[in-house]
């Protein structure tokens, strides 16, 4: 098995690893519109389908069209005999697991959106500790995940470095 298939595989995982995520976290937009009925349906689906939409399409694109990115990710290398290079192995691993971070980093955001406005409504003040935690951690998450996805590169040669 060569680098690009190996690619391949972990990018169809994590468009399945998506979809799951996704699958997952549903359930939990629909105590938001049953507690204080101050949501309408319409408003729950939508941010269900705002937060969970486009990751569900990401999912589904890495799972049916996992060739396309690995091509980009992974440069072409003639086959050799030598040592296999997991350098570029790593380079897949440190963006899948970027992508899951801003994944799930996204889903978070737009949980902490609506709790927002749903306190802002409700005139509660001031605003809980574990709001305000909870929306420091979902955008530190959403950073790492963004510059695990940016600079994978850069990631791995100080993996590099400390290795060796």
């Amino acid at each position: 098995m060569d680098t690009r298939s190996i690619a391949t595989l972990l990018l169809k995982t994590t468009g399945l690893v998506l979809i799951v995520v996704c699958v997952a976290f549903l359930p939990g937009y629909i105590p938001i519109g049953v507690r204080g009925n101050e949501f309408s349906i319409g408003e729950l689906l939508g941010a269900a389908a705002l937060a969970l939409g486009p990751l569900a399409i990401l999912g589904a694109l890495l799972w049916f069209f996992p060739g396309t990115v690995a091509n980009k990710v992974v440069a072409s290398t003639p086959a050799d005999n030598g040592p296999f290079d997991t350098r570029p192995l790593e380079l897949v691993a440190l963006t899948v697991l970027g992508v899951f971070l801003v994944a799930d980093g996204l889903i978070g955001a737009v949980r902490s959106i609506v709790l927002l406005i749903y306190i802002h409504r409700q005139d509660l003040t001031p605003v809980p500790a574990s709001v305000v935690a909870h929306a420091v951690a979902t955008t530190a998450e959403l950073i790492i995940g963004v510059a695990l996805c940016i600079g994978a590169k850069g990631v791995s040669r100080v993996i590099g470095r400390l290795r060796g």
